[in-house]
């Protein structure tokens, strides 16, 4: 995959075809979205997202990122759904105030090429957001491209699948939820780094994370999850939160025991997936206490996965 990241004048050698949006979470919406991507890709044309290097609100708003479903996911997911051109266009004050029909000739026709844009209906852009699925209509034939406005993917319930939807369900705890609007296990991505060693000198060895500050976590607690290693992917349990049995301060991360694991990953940037919340984070008495209490997670998250 190509990216282009930080560079407001944009030059393609191909024509495109182009959906574009903040695609947190690259959930089952988004995906429906980039399914068309990759079928107008067969007809020959580059196919490429277009997203902001930053959330539009952050630069206006001045508001806390620390709400992002992916962060320095994104890249990955998009990579591996096939798509060749990743545009992160830098959010200026320039671009706050650009009009949409300068947006769409500028960026989208000249620099980009696009012969075949998708979007959703709401979709919204360029200054006040002026910009709608009405004008990019009216431009199409000015600008020689074909638009195509796909409808909202909802769940069974029939909501529309959103990634505040999905936030929303994070919040409450609810991973398997927000695991079947997402269409894939929320995944948690962070360098392993070393902690204080305490699992191992009882036969527990973890692997421990800080994950992007801007990610969104789940509430502190215990996870059933999974870890992939080499193209590999092994069954393990993990702790959201801050270790409040052990002395010391630390700052909020993923620990997570492997199972039927025990090589060194210090350095190793892992991706750990959450299935299933199994209990709130809490302070034991004693060491021992929290041992025992492992155990009988590390049972339960055994049966989750039949193992």
């Amino acid at each position: 995959m190509r990216l282009i990241t930080g560079e407001t004048e944009l030059s393609t050698d191909r024509p495109s075809a182009i959906t574009l949006g903040k695609f947190d979470g690259l959930h089952r919406g988004h995906r429906k979205l980039v399914s068309e991507v990759l079928k107008a890709g067969k007809e020959g044309l580059e196919t490429a997202i277009f997203t902001f290097s930053s959330p539009p609100k952050a630069f206006m708003k001045g508001e806390d990122q620390s709400v992002l479903l992916t962060s320095r996911e994104k890249r990955i997911h998009i990579e591996r759904l096939g798509i060749e051109l990743l545009v992160e266009y830098p959010f200026t004050e320039a671009v706050c105030h650009m009009e949409p029909e300068i947006f769409v000739k500028q960026v989208l026709a000249d620099g980009l090429k696009a012969r075949k844009i998708i979007t959703g209906p709401d979709f919204c852009f360029g200054y006040r957001r002026r910009g709608n699925v009405e004008l990019l209509s009216s431009l199409s034939d000015v600008y020689g491209y074909e638009l195509v406005v796909m409808e909202k993917e909802r769940d069974t319930s029939g909501r529309v699948i959103s990634s505040t939807l999905i936030r929303e369900e994070l919040g409450r705890g609810h991973v398997e939820q927000a695991n079947g609007l997402l269409g894939y296990p929320y995944t948690v991505t962070g360098e392993v780094v070393h902690g204080n060693h305490l699992g191992r000198t009882f036969g527990m060895p973890t692997i421990n994370q800080i994950p992007a500050k801007e990610k969104l976590l789940p509430p502190n607690g215990v996870y059933t999850a999974a870890v992939e290693i080499g193209g590999k992917t092994y069954r393990g349990v993990s702790n959201v939160g801050y270790k409040p049995t052990i002395e010391g301060n630390y700052p909020k991360g993923v620990e997570t025991y492997i199972f039927d694991f025990d090589r060194d990953l210090y350095g190793k940037t892992l991706d750990v997936q959450l299935f299933r919340y199994q209990r709130k984070e809490q302070k034991f008495a004693s060491v021992e206490e929290l041992k025992a209490q492992l155990i009988r997670d590390v049972k339960e998250s055994r049966r989750f996965f039949r193992l």
